[in-house]
């Protein structure tokens, strides 16, 4: 089923669930032209986290209708999509790159009202929020990433730790991987997040990972011994003995 209602003056939200069929196609493609002839963009909120499916007719029905489907999508401003599904969200981001001038973001399925506050324009960055700064006292900076690190939200990390850093004159630095969701290739290749970076690792001392993905864990305590911070990792359950190790 598709059910699509409007949820602010500039925004609808498309709800996909069960079993999607020729005719919830043939409803998506109306409301489309329906919007094109209105010449009405603003920003659209796909939520498929209940999608059962779909039938190969369904697909049939939107080739058919390829130039109207690409004409409303071409108007729009901002388009979220939120899906559980890796292979959806990783077709969504391939899609994204077809619609030069719309900004396009993907939420994992716990990431619903950071997606909704988006397209309802409560936020600027498509992923704010996904880091925030916490106070353990002056000798310490500490960041939790709670969601995916976009080129903006990476940058606004880093900003975040040297104003602590230079705030306090801490030298020890604890990241806290409580959510991880990845993080846009474009953010690694952001000039300013690798010149940010270079600077960081200058000024600390100690910096400590907790939590987030195996792979992640791995590579720090491999690479650890070998640069300038001294770089640990400890498991989420870990964090009293993280910061004790930075403080010791």
């Amino acid at each position: 089923m598709i059910d699509i209602e409007r949820i602010s003056p500039k925004a609808h939200q498309m709800l996909v669930y069960g079993q999607i069929t020729a005719e919830d196609a043939r409803k998506f493609v109306d409301f489309a032209k329906q919007q094109v002839a209105a010449d009405e963009g603003g920003n659209l909120l796909i939520d498929m986290v209940s999608m059962a499916g779909f039938s190969w007719s369904v697909l049939a029905e939107e080739l058919g209708h390829i130039p109207a489907l690409m004409s409303w999508l071409y108007s729009l401003d901002r388009i979220a999509l939120v899906s559980d599904e890796q292979w959806i969200r990783s077709a969504a981001r391939l899609e994204s790159a077809l619609l030069p001038g719309v900004s396009y973001a993907v939420y994992d399925a716990d990431e619903g009202e950071a997606a909704r506050a988006w397209v309802l324009e409560e936020n600027e960055r498509a992923h704010a929020g996904a880091v925030v700064e916490r106070d353990v006292g002056a000798d310490v900076a500490v960041i939790e990433l709670v969601g995916r690190l976009d080129r903006a939200e990476s940058e606004n990390a880093l900003d975040l730790v040297r104003a602590r850093l230079a705030a306090t004159g801490a030298t020890r630095l604890m990241v806290v991987v409580r959510r991880w969701h990845g993080f846009d290739p474009d953010a690694a290749l952001s000039a300013k997040v690798m010149q940010a970076k270079s600077d960081l690792l200058g000024r600390l001392d100690r910096y400590a990972v907790v939590g987030g993905p195996a792979w992640l864990r791995q590579m720090a305590s491999t690479f650890g011994p070998l640069v300038k911070p001294e770089i640990r990792s400890f498991e989420l359950a870990e964090e009293d003995a993280a910061l004790a190790w930075l403080r010791s």
